[in-house]
């Protein structure tokens, strides 16, 4: 039976990885930093490992006779800085490539980000060649950087992997649906520019099966775009989204403009008085919420066989139940 090493399996994809690979026969041991996250994967079937991602130690053990790591673990937040963020995912990512190499791990599969691309500007039907020269996040900027250091690290006896998925949403969402739901009973939700541009969806289940199929085909020292296979209307999905919760966003709308301009004002306010928390709006979220931005997954689909396992009705209508 096949053995693997799951970091971030206590957060959302993670709790949704892990009982795949365990019906597909592998047997799955998971990094877990706090009693509630061993509580977490130990329910869902895997073998805790306590310790956190700048641990050598305890990343060894995880290591230690397994085929395959999936590097999951990352910190989503568009406003911390990059020096915050760079001891996450750069400086951990470069410690668990060492100590995979040294456990003989084959394959490395890293869970990176489609943002990785984003510029400031609208991006439409973009594929793998096209990079960003103004990456506005230090979120993206670590992610990039994670990446390129995983890639790099390719070899025929140790291959590397990275997926870039957009937005991962599906029932159980920890991170962009609370938050949407929260910026409504504050009345803060507001769609830029009407939310009238096109952008790209990736379900939590399809990332999921996405990860298990870079962990097994022989494709390798490559990045892949991931998305649902279809390209909504902002305003559309985020409405369909959270009206699966019974909450309905009303029809307030923000220019680019001036949502720009306003993120700017109040990131400058945040980082000045050190203010606690994020502040509504801040750059990083304008770039990501009010830009069109679409990927093309094609190579995915040719090169690693990945294909839309659920749709977005399909998603939405889980949510319902």
């Amino acid at each position: 039976m096949k053995q693997v090493f799951v970091t971030g399996g206590s957060g959302f994809v993670g709790q949704n990885l892990i009982p795949m690979l365990i019906a597909k026969g592998y047997q799955v041991k998971a990094l877990a930093r706090s009693p509630q996250a061993i509580r977490k994967v130990e329910q869902l079937g895997a073998t805790a490992i306590k310790g956190d991602l700048n641990d050598p130690q305890a990343l060894s053990i995880g290591a230690k006779d397994c085929s395959t790591v999936f590097h999951l673990a990352a910190s989503v937040d568009f406003f911390a800085s990059e020096k915050e963020l760079k001891k996450l995912h750069v400086d951990a990512t470069e410690l668990l490539l060492s100590i995979s190499q040294s456990a003989n791990i084959r394959k490395f599969v890293y869970l990176g980000a489609a943002s990785v691309i984003m510029n400031g500007k609208p991006i439409i039907n973009a594929d793998e060649t096209f990079t960003s020269d103004n990456i506005i996040d230090g979120y993206s900027r670590t992610k990039l950087q994670a990446e390129k250091l995983v890639l790099s690290a390719n070899t025929q006896t140790f291959q590397t992997v990275s997926l870039r998925p957009p937005l991962i949403w599906g029932k159980g969402d920890p991170n962009t649906l609370p938050a949407i739901i929260e910026a409504v009973k504050k009345g803060q939700m507001q769609f830029i520019g009407g939310g009238k541009h096109r952008f790209v969806t990736c379900h939590v289940t399809n990332v999921c099966h996405a990860l298990i199929l870079a962990g097994e085909t022989g494709q390798n020292g490559n990045a892949y775009f991931l998305t649902d296979g279809e390209t909504p209307v902002f305003r559309d999905f985020i409405k369909k989204y959270v009206a699966t919760q019974g909450v309905t966003i009303p029809d307030k709308n923000v220019s680019l403009a001036l949502a720009k301009g306003v993120a700017a004002v109040m990131e400058l306010i945040w980082k000045t008085f050190r203010l606690k928390g994020h502040p509504p709006l801040y750059k990083g979220l304008v770039n990501t919420l009010g830009l069109a931005f679409v990927t093309n997954d094609t190579k995915a689909r040719k090169e690693l066989g990945y294909k839309t396992f659920v749709t977005i009705e399909q998603g939405l209508e889980q949510m319902r139940k």
